[in-house]
């Protein structure tokens, strides 16, 4: 029997959203000026080495990863409200202190490379935080099926908004500054950037705890298998390891190898996040046919199609791959051929939300902060492994970083291939599939069958990138 909402709680729960919507709105597009192209630009500029640009972003990563299990902890054993005002103290100390590292002139390169170093430290730690306890009250402030759909596509599209409003407002401050990789350039859009982020770190601070309705709760656990939630958070790590490697080093990619500046590195991102638009909707009503698995697994073989297709055409050939020999992208076609694959690769992106839906949607609600923090491990992938990466594009170039990436993603569509009929088990199987693993219930409820794809991003600073 369900449990009627009652005023207080739907006030506290539009609340939510509310604030919800407009720190991924403000917090999004305030990333997007600093964080896309312009500090991995900036590192590179700093220290001329790919493996400190992986080293300083992996930092960032590997208290992202720290901060967000801890999170996760806090918010399922104590209230989450407070972890949200934790990271709310967090983001704001975080951006000042990454201000005056990068404002910092009487040092060496070497200190100042230190210094931002620690500072994207704090700012990971900030994110692992702030994502792991917000996400968490969200999915609380809504009801499985057609409300939680409804409200996370639209945090969806919030998030692409800000996702194109950042790098546009970096791009018109290297249009006023002069449209070159110069450091003191570099240096005062990320300042500007960082200033920005402090404001939005305050939303979190009127953030509640809501009490999860019984319906909801009971829908999970007698109609979910958690053993499900397992196997997409295996296909997740997967796919947020490889990614990291890449995802980078493809501002400095198109930076060093096809000369791109500032400016046009910064459309780029723009013209990605717009597409994502399109690919976001696609996704969605291709998913309520095929189911969110299925999907989910083309999306992943797009993108290593494309991140393959990347290699080939910054080495010239497979061998060129391997032996790091490829020559510069300088016509418009090799130009306009890289951001066309690089475009594809972010198909890997676009089902992002019906994977994050799909976790969310199998476990229950006194674990929800523990799982959303373990899925947050994939935002280590994301920066930590970027570690990795630097030192492979040094070594053999970013055509093989690309074909490797490529490989961890196939590897994760064949995970998600294999949960194809148990994510959505109204969703047409695989014929001939007998898997033995106990990854659907036998009584399992019927699920609802509004919309089967649930918006729900976790942090998308890094989505549009690779």
């Amino acid at each position: 029997m369900c449990a009627p909402p009652t005023p207080e709680a739907d006030a506290t729960k539009a609340r939510n959203l509310r604030l919800a919507y407009a720190f991924t709105l403000a917090a999004g597009a305030a990333r997007g000026v600093w964080s896309y192209t312009v500090l991995s630009g900036y590192l590179f500029v700093l220290t001329d080495s790919n493996t400190k640009v992986g080293l300083a972003e992996g930092a960032q990563g590997i208290a992202q990863c720290v901060f967000g299990l801890l999170a996760g902890w806090a918010a399922d054993r104590f209230r989450r409200q407070t972890v949200c005002r934790v990271a709310a103290i967090l983001g704001v100390v975080a951006s000042l202190g990454l201000i005056l590292a990068v404002s910092t002139n009487d040092v060496s390169a070497r200190a100042r490379f230190n210094y931002v170093t620690v500072g994207l430290a704090a700012f990971g730690a900030y994110q692992g935080c702030w994502s792991t306890a917000l996400e968490t009250l969200f999915a609380d402030s809504t009801t499985k099926g057609a409300d939680r759909s409804e409200a996370t596509a639209r945090k969806f599209g919030l998030t692409l908004l800000a996702t194109t409003a950042g790098p546009l407002l970096a791009l018109i401050l290297f249009f006023c500054l002069g449209d070159t990789w110069s450091l003191p350039a570099l240096k005062t859009v990320a300042v500007v950037g960082l200033a920005l982020c402090a404001p939005p770190a305050l939303l979190l601070l009127g953030l509640r705890d809501v009490v999860s309705e019984a319906c909801d709760d009971e829908a999970t656990e007698q109609g979910d298998d958690e053993n499900i939630a397992r196997w997409i958070l295996l296909a997740d790590l997967v796919s947020g390891f490889g990614s990291g490697m890449t995802v980078k080093f493809i501002p400095l990619f198109f930076k060093n190898r096809a000369g791109f500046s500032p400016v046009a590195t910064n459309a780029l991102s723009i013209g990605a996040a717009l597409l994502m638009v399109g690919a976001a909707k696609g996704c969605e009503r291709w998913s309520q046919r095929a189911g969110r698995a299925r999907v989910c697994a083309a999306c992943m073989v797009l993108a290593s199609l494309g991140l393959v297709g990347l290699a080939w055409a910054d080495a010239g050939s497979f061998t060129g791959v391997l032996l790091n020999t490829g020559p510069h992208l300088t016509s418009t076609l090799q130009r306009a051929s890289a951001v066309a694959l690089y475009l594809l690769t972010c198909a890997q992106h676009a089902c992002r939300p019906l994977k994050k839906a799909a976790l969310n949607d199998h476990v229950p609600y006194h674990a929800r902060g523990r799982w959303n923090a373990l899925d947050g491990a994939t935002r280590f992938g994301w920066s930590g492994s970027a570690v990795l990466g630097g030192y492979l594009v040094d070594r053999g170039g970013y055509g093989l970083t690309f074909v490797v990436t490529a490989l961890t993603q196939l590897a994760a569509a064949a995970v998600w291939w294999r949960l194809v009929g148990r994510v959505d088990p109204a969703a047409p199987p695989v014929a001939g599939d007998d898997l033995a693993e106990p990854l659907l219930l036998e009584d399992a409820a019927p699920t609802r069958a509004a919309r089967s794809a649930s918006f729900v991003v976790d942090d998308y600073s890094e989505m549009p990138r690779g």
